[in-house]
């Protein structure tokens, strides 16, 4: 009996990401799971009357882009929220809450992110003034574009009761004056969510980066309010032809959501969360993950790993050092976990067989970690962890091969290298140096070591869109001449949007390849990416994206 296809896409230009057949022109699927590649003609032999027929009209096909690291929750609460990201001075953010207002009557708090460091100014930090002269009336909160530092006035400080400062766990501050008042700087979620937690949100987007208490007293509106923002935020991941996410704070109060999103038919993208691990924190709650991950295992919804953050961000001098600032020469950062409570929590959670991921910025930090994982190799013994770093801003040459030695994956952002693509140079060069630019974002390099490489946009913090970020891993340039050139190629880009990111999360034999007896999530270009240059890259959209042979984005008209 001849097997009749549900689905067939016919003459594309199809890079399926699979060595034993790297290019096809036509995909049959049947039920869930791709069951032929090959030609036009090869897959017309599984045509019915009742199968759905996609004419690709010569465009490139692939795997749908894996995100393997992203703030799915605050991420879709940023959409409703005013963008700061090309404001240059007070004047220009005046205007931008004038219009906002007027675009919002009744508003009784602003909140802006995606700010550079030098929104305000090249030579300084924005402060409370900058914000009170822009808006003095109502409450103001503008998060970086990295969400690890804000900026509020003068009516946020004292809304929050802290203008005097706020005494926090080390790594987190209300930075404070000589004057002895708040300047209006907040250096990490502790202390922006002190002003962030009484805006309209309630702050509850970022809480699980906060305290290890789960929410409560939250009220049927608001889990509405918040589950309707999640839908719109998973639907622009699909629009950008995102079929997998890998969420990089996690909660259980966003698992439910989840969850109940996944029992109504609602997740267009397959979604998988973290437990996030936080400072202060009894490390005996790491054993919630293994539970977690016995209650979310099914095709869309998994919590199979836990997240950590070992430092902060280097603009704000938060990310940890091997040696001193360069424009700060006696200060390297303060680590999140002092000293072995890292190791204990991955050692841990190695040991309960889960996957870790931490953030790690800083040269200091990414030993930290490093170090932290050959302790947990050493007690527990060898295994198939692919424990992650994510970041790994700067990389001391002594370090380097001990991502090889013990087998971890380097998550990395295109988006992140400063001139790049959205961060400017002049915040970030100047307080590594010159000595440490040769050791900053080490991609090609680690790359060509053969260490896993996994690639992402880390959502909010810069654009979603993986196409973007791949003409900024394909076209970035060093920042000197003499410099190391970190670019890749084109096809090493999606190879790390999609195969290394299935690989990632344990589910290379599903996904992350166009070949038989895999899932079908699937797109579509708008163009054929061979005569795309690659400066180019970031203009081409996605025309149609499948996730679980369900079409779940297409550009009006076109289906």
């Amino acid at each position: 009996m001849t097997v009749i296809a549900d689905l067939i896409i016919r003459n594309g230009a199809i890079r399926t990401m699979d060595e034993a057949r790297p290019a096809a022109q036509s995909i049959a699927v049947l039920g869930n799971r791709i069951i032929r590649v090959g030609s036009d003609a090869e897959c017309a032999q599984l045509q019915g009357p009742e199968t759905k027929v996609i004419d690709a009209r010569g465009a490139t096909v692939l795997p749908g882009f894996n995100e393997a690291h992203l703030h799915i929750f605050g991420g879709s609460i940023s959409l409703q929220q005013l963008s700061i990201a090309t404001v240059k001075g007070v004047e220009d953010l005046a205007a931008r809450i004038a219009d906002w207002r007027a675009q919002h009557p009744g508003l009784g708090f602003i909140v802006g992110h995606s700010a550079l460091y030098n929104f305000i100014s090249d030579e300084r930090m924005p402060t409370r003034e900058d914000l009170d002269a822009a808006c003095p009336d109502l409450p103001v909160f503008i998060s970086s574009a990295d969400h690890h530092t804000a900026w509020a006035n003068t009516a946020a400080l004292k809304l929050a009761g802290i203008e005097r400062g706020a005494e926090l766990r080390s790594g987190s501050e209300v930075v404070v004056g000589a004057d002895g008042l708040a300047t209006g700087e907040l250096r990490e979620a502790p202390a922006m969510n002190l002003v962030y937690g009484l805006s309209p949100s309630g702050g509850r987007d970022i809480l699980g980066a906060v305290t290890s208490a789960e929410e409560s007293g939250i009220t049927a509106e608001e889990r509405a309010e918040d589950m309707a923002a999640i839908r719109k935020g998973l639907a622009y991941c699909a629009e950008n032809g995102i079929t997998s996410i890998q969420n990089m704070d996690g909660n259980y109060y966003q698992l439910d959501m989840l969850r109940e999103l996944h029992a109504n038919g609602e997740l267009p993208v397959r979604v998988r969360v973290p437990l996030l691990f936080k400072p202060g924190t009894a490390v005996e709650e790491i054993r919630n993950a293994a539970d977690w991950r016995e209650e979310f295992q099914s095709d869309f919804l998994t919590c199979d790993f836990v997240k950590l953050f070992a430092d902060g961000v280097v603009e704000s001098g938060t990310a940890v050092l091997v040696d001193g600032y360069t424009d700060a020469p006696d200060h390297n950062g303060t680590p999140l976990f002092p000293g072995s409570e890292l190791s204990e929590a991955i050692g841990l959670a190695d040991a309960l067989g889960l996957q870790v991921a931490v953030h790690a910025i800083g040269d200091g930090a990414v030993r930290q970690v490093l170090d932290a994982y050959e302790d947990a190799r050493k007690n527990n013994g060898k295994r198939d962890s692919r424990h992650r770093i994510e970041h790994i801003e700067l990389l001391q040459d002594s370090d380097f091969p001990r991502f090889g030695e013990l087998g971890v994956v380097a998550s990395m952002q295109p988006a992140h290298p400063p001139a790049a693509m959205d961060f400017p140079a002049e915040t970030y060069l100047p307080r590594i140096g010159v000595e440490r630019e040769d050791i900053a974002f080490r991609t090609r390099e680690l790359l060509e070591a053969g260490v896993p490489l996994v690639f992402s946009s880390d959502w909010p913090v810069a654009r979603l869109e993986p196409l973007a970020s791949i003409q900024a891993a394909v076209t970035r340039k060093p920042w000197r001449e003499g410099g190391k050139d970190q670019s890749v190629t084109v096809d090493q880009a999606l190879y790390a949007y999609t195969r290394a990111g299935a690989w990632v999360e344990f589910k290379e034999d599903q996904k992350g390849k166009i070949a038989p007896g895999f899932l079908a999530d699937i797109i579509i270009l708008d163009t054929d990416l061979a005569n795309v240059p690659d400066t180019g890259l970031s203009g081409v959209s996605v025309a149609v994206t499948i996730c679980n042979a369900t079409v779940t984005y297409a550009k009006d008209g076109l289906l």
